[in-house]
Formats: structure tokens, sequence, C-alpha cells
């Protein structure tokens, strides 16, 4: 607390005039009647007037500096002299308020520490994601493209089974109709491909023809084709039956 100024002829001869300048913590929350009991106290020096016997007006003031509060003060001694077991009690509350603002300043340097801690800490957070995002970014690139590989070899693999499947049953079905025609067929014509196949034959009667497809048909089912018999055309002259059946693979 500072006070500055002189004491001044106003209009009360008795009363004595001084600006007094206090941190705005040491004022804030008190009541009216607690700031003129502190000012009382601020001016008593100068006054010659005892705080107790003080009666106190005061005028806030205009500082620039917000952590100051400057009041233009007026004191002068109480007529009444009897009041000085009301000081007393006051002396108790101002005590009492001046604890109060030191717990609160205290609190309030506190939380601006940790408030403080804690910025720092999301600071440091906000910069570690940061980091953690740049190497997220190509280790997510590179494991889609190690699936994009699995996934191309999965697929150039089921292709190859395929292929393999389909040149396997392409020679045990070649076997089997070599098998069914033996000495009762001939084959004639042979068109398609690998799991459609359109087959012509000519054997030496219908009976021959109809026996040649049965053992087809069995060998076929076995090997997971299907055959669809075709109509037999019985040749007179010869003697001779053409057929024609058509087998798919599943």
């Amino acid at each position: 607390m500072t006070l500055k100024g002189q004491q001044s002829a106003k209009d009360d001869a008795n009363a004595f005039h001084q600006q007094v300048r206090m941190a705005s913590v040491q004022v804030t929350g008190l009541r009216p009647d607690e700031l003129a009991m502190a000012l009382a106290y601020e001016v008593e020096p100068f006054s010659g007037i005892p705080a107790s016997e003080a009666e106190v007006t005061y005028v806030p003031a205009v500082d620039p500096d917000p952590a100051v509060r400057v009041f233009d003060v007026t004191v002068k001694r109480k007529k009444n002299r009897s009041a000085t077991g009301g000081a007393r009690f006051l002396v108790p509350l101002l005590v009492v308020g001046a604890l109060a603002l030191v717990l609160a300043a205290v609190d309030f340097i506190f939380t601006h520490r940790r408030l403080a801690a804690l910025r720092k800490e999301v600071a440091v957070q906000a910069n570690l994601e940061a980091q953690l995002d740049v190497v997220r970014r190509p280790t997510a690139a590179a494991r889609a493209e190690a699936q994009a590989l699995r996934e191309r070899r999965e697929a150039a693999a089921r292709a190859q089974d395929e292929a393999a499947r389909a040149r396997s049953a392409y020679a045990e079905i070649m076997k089997a109709i070599a098998d069914a025609y033996g000495e009762r067929a001939v084959l004639m014509t042979l068109d398609g491909g690998p799991s459609s196949l359109r087959i012509k034959g000519v054997a030496v009667t219908a009976a021959a023809a109809a026996d040649v497809q049965v053992a087809l048909t069995k060998s076929a089912t076995e090997l997971g084709w299907r055959l669809m018999p075709g109509p037999i055309a019985v040749r007179t002259p010869g003697l001779t039956a053409e057929f024609e059946c058509e087998l798919t693979h599943d």
C-alpha cells in the first residue's frame, strides 16, 4: 500500500484529505464499511486521527494500472468517541478479510501454475500425435499394398489351380472317351474347350452306340462331367449308327 498527496483545505477545515493507492487484491471483496476502515488505517499515520475514531468518506479515482485501486479519502474525527468498541470489533473482521484475500491469491497462483502445466502437457501430446500420424501414414500404405499383393497372389494361385484342374479334367475325360468307345465305335469329331465337348461317333449298331453313351455317362460322372445324349441315326445300307452327345464339366 502507498500514500501520496498533502493535507488540503476543503470545505471542512477539520477534515484530512488524502489520495490513497492500494493493490487491487487487498480491497477486492471488501464491503464498504470494511474498505472505509482499511482506508482509515492507511491515513492514520498522516492524519493523526486513530482509525477507531475516524469517520471516513472516499471516492474511487481512475488509474491506468489495473493492479492498483486509487481513492480520494476524507477523514475526520468522530464527535462521539464511544464507538471505539465497534472499531475493536471490526479489527478481527479486517484480519479475516485479509486472510481470505491471501488464500484467494495463493489459490489463484496455484491454479495458474497448474493450468500452465496442463497446457504444456497438451502441447507435448499434440506434437507426439502429429509425429505418430506421420509414421502411421506410410505404415498404412505399406499394409494396404501388402494386402493387395496377397490378394493378387491368392487370385493367381486360384487361377493356376483352376487351370491345373481343367487340364487334368480334360486329360481324364479324353481317356474316358477312348475307353468308352473301345472297339464298339469310332470317334468322328470332337469340338469344344476344356470344360465343354461335343462328340460325334459311328457305331456298328444302334445298340453299340447306346452302350458307348451309357459307359461314357458312368465314367464322366465319376470325373465331374455331365453327359447330355444326342440322337442316334441308323444308316440302313451299312447298318451303322451315327450318334452324338455333349459333355460339360462342373
